[in-house]
C-alpha cells in the first residue's frame, strides 16, 4: 500500500517522504524480528575469553604463533562460531601482512566487552576487512564472518594502529552472569607480615639489578582448609601466572585442585568453594608443588600477603625435595608503601583504587590473575618514585616491613 499510494502521489514530494519513512519503518520491524529469530535460536553462553582465545591459539598450527595476554573477561556468545570467525580474520590479516606472531586478547570498559588480537606488520584497510567480512566460512554453512558477527553485538569492527603494527577489535556482549560476584562478601584473609620468610628470598643474583620490567614474574596464589599451617592446614588449589615483558600471559597459566589428605571444613568451602568431592581424584601436594616449581623456574615468585602463601609451601619444602628460594615481591607489602598504612591493603581494596575489574574472585586462579595486573600498575608507580631495578623493590619492601612493624608496635 505505500508504494501504491507513492505511485500515485508522484508529484507530492511530502507524501513520497512520508511513504518511505513508512516503509523503512517496516523493514526494521522485520529485521529486528529476524535478529532476535537468530538470536534466540543460536546456543548463546558464557564464555571466559582466556578459554576462548587459547583455543583458537591452539588451531592455528605450525608457523603460526599466538600468545593469549592480559585478564580474562565473561563474553556472552556462541564459541563455535567465534572460534571460527576470528580463526579466519587471523588467517587472512597472516596472509595479507606477513604476520606470524600474535597477541590476542580480551577487555572490558564501561560501554561493553571485546576481543581484539594485535600484530606487528601492515595494518589491514577498511575496503579489505569489508571484503572479508563478506566471504563465507565453510565450517559454519555457508554463513559469512559477518553474519557471525552481528549475531554476537554488530560488525563494527574497531581498526587500530599499533607501533609496528595493527589490531582488530571485535566487540561482544557481556557476561549474562555475575561470575565471580554473586558470592557473598567475605572478610579477607588476615595480614601477615613474617620477615623470615621473605628473608630466605633475597638473594637476587644477576637478576637484581635488572629493570623490574625487563623481568619474568610468575604470580601466585593458593586456596587452603585454613589459616594455620602449622595445625595441619593444606592447600586445596595453587594457581599461577606468568608475566613476561609487561604482558601477562594469561593463556600459560598454571591452575591445580590439590588432595589435602583431610577434610575440608565448610567455613573455608565458602570462601573458595572446593568440597571434599572435588578433591578427592585429584593428586597431593607432593606431586602438584613440584609442579608448581618447575613452573615458576627462574622468575621473580610475586604474591598478595605473600608470607601467607610461602608458609604452605616452605614447610613442605623438605619432603619434596624442593627449593622456594627465589626473590620474592609482596603487592599487599608495595601497595601499603605506595599508597600509605592508612589505605586498605586488602585485594578488593587496591583494585578499587586502581579500577580493576576484579574475575572469579577468591578462586586461585582468578587472585592469581587479579594480582598480576595490580603488580603491573605497582610497578609503574615504583618507577615513578625512581625505582627501577629488583633490588631496589627488594629494599623498599625491607624498609615497608620494618616501619609496619613499628607502627603495629606502637
Amino acid at each position: 500500500m505505500p508504494l501504491r499510494r507513492m505511485l500515485l502521489a508522484a508529484g507530492d514530494p511530502h507524501t513520497i517522504r512520508h511513504e518511505c519513512a513508512v516503509i523503512s519503518d517496516a523493514i526494521k520491524r522485520v529485521t529486528k524480528g529476524y535478529h532476535a529469530m537468530l538470536a534466540g535460536w543460536w546456543p548463546m553462553a558464557d564464555i571466559n575469553s582466556t578459554e576462548l582465545l587459547s583455543f583458537v591459539a591452539s588451531r592455528l598450527g605450525e608457523g603460526m604463533g599466538a600468545t593469549v595476554v592480559g585478564l580474562p573477561v565473561w563474553l556472552h556468545g556462541d564459541s563455535h562460531s567465534l572460534v571460527m570467525a576470528i580463526e579466519s580474520l587471523i588467517w587472512r590479516v597472516a596472509d595479507r601482512s606477513g604476520a606470524t606472531q600474535f597477541d590476542l586478547s580480551g577487555g572490558s570498559d564501561d560501554h561493553g566487552v571485546w576481543v581484539e588480537f594485535a600484530w606487528e606488520g601492515e595494518v589491514v584497510e577498511q575496503a579489505q576487512l569489508d571484503r572479508w567480512l563478506a566471504q563465507s566460512l565453510v565450517a559454519l554453512g555457508g554463513m559469512t564472518v559477518k553474519d557471525v558477527l552481528e549475531h554476537h553485538a554488530g560488525t563494527d569492527l574497531i581498526r587500530d594502529r599499533r607501533e609496528g603494527g595493527g589490531a582488530l577489535r571485535i566487540p561482544m556482549r557481556k557476561g549474562v552472569e555475575q561470575h565471580g560476584h554473586g558470592r557473598q562478601v567475605l572478610p579477607g584473609r588476615p595480614e601477615f607480615y613474617d620477615m623470615t620468610l621473605l628473608e630466605q628470598s633475597r638473594d637476587t643474583g644477576a637478576m637484581g639489578a635488572q629493570p623490574l620490567k625487563s623481568l619474568t614474574f610468575v604470580v601466585f596464589d593458593t586456596e587452603t582448609t585454613g589459616l594455620h599451617p602449622s595445625q595441619g592446614d593444606q592447600i586445596v588449589s595453587i594457581a599461577g601466572v606468568r608475566i613476561v615483558n609487561g604482558r601477562i600471559l594469561s593463556g600459560e597459566s598454571f591452575n591445580r585442585i590439590v588432595n589435602p589428605g583431610r577434610p575440608i571444613p565448610a567455613e573455608s568451602i565458602r570462601y573458595h568453594g572446593i568440597t571434599d568431592d572435588m578433591v578427592v581424584d585429584k593428586p597431593p601436594a607432593g606431586v602438584v608443588l613440584p609442579q608448581f616449581r618447575s613452573y615458576v623456574a627462574d622468575a621473580v615468585l610475586v604474591a598478595h600477603n605473600a608470607a601467607f602463601d610461602l608458609k604452605f609451601l616452605r614447610m613442605r619444602e623438605k619432603d619434596m625435595g624442593i627449593r622456594f628460594d627465589i626473590p620474592v615481591l609482596d603487592t599487599m607489602i608495595l601497595s601499603n608503601f605506595l599508597d600509605g598504612p592508612d589505605a586498605g591493603h586488602s585485594l578488593d581494596d587496591i583494585c578499587d583504587r586502581y579500577g580493576i575489574e576484579i574475575t572469579d574472585r577468591h578462586t586461585a586462579l582468578g587472585d592469581a590473575m587479579v594480582t598480576a595486573a595490580v603488580l603491573l600498575r605497582q610497578i609503574e608507580a615504583l618507577e615513578g618514585r625512581g625505582i627501577q631495578t629488583l633490588d631496589q623493590a627488594v629494599k623498599t619492601l625491607d624498609i615497608a616491613m620494618i616501619l609496619h612493624e613499628r607502627q603495629r608496635v606502637l
